[in-house]
């Protein structure tokens, strides 16, 4: 992808989840009025309600506020005048008001060989997920996909679907969360009598926080609740299915050899770039997903992709006689390791490690009369499919604000 076109693509992006002037914040309101009371009729009111309440308002901030993060790192190898060095770069954007979210996302893996810049996988996601109850969650995506090494110019897939899970373990955060909540839900009825009791309650001159900013407020603190359940217990099982188009382009770099060598010239193997053109498909996809957190600070992700074809033929006939499912197969795996919170302005550090597999059981191939043309044309293709399978590994330092 040209530098010109990522730029117009990011302001793009920037423009379309840069957050419109918040509305009243339900948490930050009801503490905001309470306040003006600590010394008055609230100073009976347990010191523990006032740092739940304090808890709570800062993830709701955290929840409310355009979060970003950058990963970059670097391989090289080297060997006399042979040079190779792979640059492995990302950018995230999220903005979420649990129950819903929008998250832009692009991973770029670059190749540096021999003086000459090359891409080699890149990925653009943007997906909005909203969670319909406590265990199912819908979404929609769209993604740009390339892969040089699988032959594929760029992959286009939009589409919808929904996720069922569960949280299983608690962990220490999650205890103290929990911790935080209890102290505000048992302090609640003794604010509710304090504040009954100040004379004109419901005025301009003492608000009446409980029936006029409650629902908002109860609303604001079970959608907090759900969001640290989701980040902090020790497990989640979920599993997803989504129906989506998609638009892939390929291009297959081949050499032609001859069929008879006679021994001049026209002997010497000819390297050319064929481009298949864009195919359109609808696919069904199913994606297991199982999160760990088995020490603080510590998260392993594994999420295998399983994309079946929904129309057209959903076996090919290979040149060997075989007609194998159309499908694939891509594993994104990822470990995450905190190493510095809230430090120097920024919200988190960490080294990640991340190995992608793709797997394309039937990968793009050249047409039967291309094959053809050049078989009588006395040539021969050392190969006319791509490569099915690609597994990328990275090492990376992801900084978080």
């Amino acid at each position: 992808m040209k530098a010109a076109h990522l730029r117009g693509l990011a302001l793009v992006l920037l423009m379309a989840i840069t957050p419109a002037p918040a509305a009243a914040q339900a948490i930050a309101a009801v503490e905001r009025k309470l306040l003006p009371y600590l010394l008055g009729p609230l100073q009976t009111v347990p010191a523990s309600f006032w740092e739940g309440l304090r808890f709570l308002r800062d993830e709701e901030d955290r929840q409310r506020s355009l979060k970003a993060d950058i990963s970059f790192g670097l391989t090289g190898d080297e060997a006399g005048d042979q040079s190779l060095f792979r640059l492995n770069t990302g950018i995230g954007l999220s903005r979420g008001v649990f129950p819903s979210e929008v998250s832009v996302v692009t991973r770029v893996f670059l190749q540096l060989r021999d003086g000459q810049l090359q891409e080699d996988v890149t990925s653009l996601q943007i997906s909005y997920d909203y969670h319909g109850s406590h265990h199912v969650e819908y979404f929609a995506f769209a993604e740009r996909f390339s892969d040089s090494f699988l032959s594929i110019q760029q992959r286009y897939e939009v589409g919808l679907g929904a996720r069922v899970g569960v949280h299983l373990g608690r962990s220490r955060e999650w205890r103290n969360a929990e911790a935080r909540f209890a102290a505000v839900q048992a302090a609640l009825p003794d604010v509710q009598a304090a504040l009954a009791a100040v004379p004109n309650a419901g005025a301009s001159g003492a608000p009446d926080v409980l029936t006029s900013d409650w629902a908002g407020f109860r609303s604001a603190v079970s959608d907090l609740r759900h969001v640290l359940e989701y980040r902090r217990t020790r497990l989640f099982v979920g599993l997803s299915a989504s129906l989506f188009s998609e638009i892939e382009s390929a291009s297959l770099t081949v050499v032609t050899l001859p069929i008879a060598p006679t021994g001049g010239s026209a002997d010497a193997p000819a390297r050319t770039r064929v481009s298949l053109g864009p195919q359109q498909r609808y696919r069904m996809s199913f994606r297991p997903t199982f999160i760990v957190r088995p020490a603080g600070g510590v998260q392993v992700t594994v999420m295998p992709y399983f994309k079946l074809p929904l129309d057209g033929a959903r076996r090919v006939t290979l040149p060997d006689g075989s007609r194998p499912l159309d499908y694939r197969r891509d594993i994104l795996s990822e470990l995450n390791w905190s190493i510095r919170r809230e430090q120097t302005g920024l919200e988190n550090v960490a080294l990640v490690l991340t190995f992608n597999h793709f797997f394309d059981r039937v990968p793009p191939a050249l047409p039967a009369s291309l094959i053809a043309d050049t078989l009588a044309a006395g040539r021969v293709f050392d190969r006319t499919v791509a490569e099915g399978t690609h597994r990328v590994t990275a090492l990376s330092l992801r900084l978080t604000w």
